[in-house]
């Protein structure tokens, strides 16, 4: 009987983390961006990255795919390819940056169509949120 309810517990478990995965599936825009740095912050309103034509579109696709573009780091549009997966409340981009791949981890909340990613330095001090709403 405990060996039936251990396994039916991890059956549950991956089924909702599978839910979840498929739930991400879609193309996101941002519309805010904050820094907090030290607790001082600066946010950048949906308003604001239009005036300033700035783009920041996510592609999360079902083969654990996923495409990155954005002109929000230099000015121009650049685009990164690469894997996604998710893991409780983190979602890992794997993205080849020029000759390079870069691990990015983020925590995120997707609720109403909107996903928030979070990311910290390593000492805490500083936290960079970004909100996107799907397409």
């Amino acid at each position: 009987m405990k060996t039936l309810l251990i396994i039916l517990f991890s059956i549950a478990i991956i089924t909702t983390e599978t839910v979840q995965e498929n739930d991400l599936i879609g193309i996101y825009d941002i519309f805010e961006f904050e820094v907090i740095n030290n607790n001082d912050s600066n946010k950048t309103t949906q308003s604001q990255l239009e005036e300033n034509n700035s783009v920041w579109e996510l592609a999360i696709m079902e083969d654990g795919k996923i495409k990155q573009s954005s002109n929000m780091h230099s000015g121009t549009l650049e685009s990164q390819k690469g894997t996604w997966k998710s893991s409780k409340n983190n979602l890992t981009f794997q993205l080849q940056l020029d000759n390079r791949e870069i691990e990015l981890i983020y925590t995120y909340e997707l609720k109403n169509n909107i996903l928030v990613l979070t990311r910290s330095n390593p000492s805490g001090t500083m936290k960079i949120i970004s909100k996107f709403k799907r397409k």
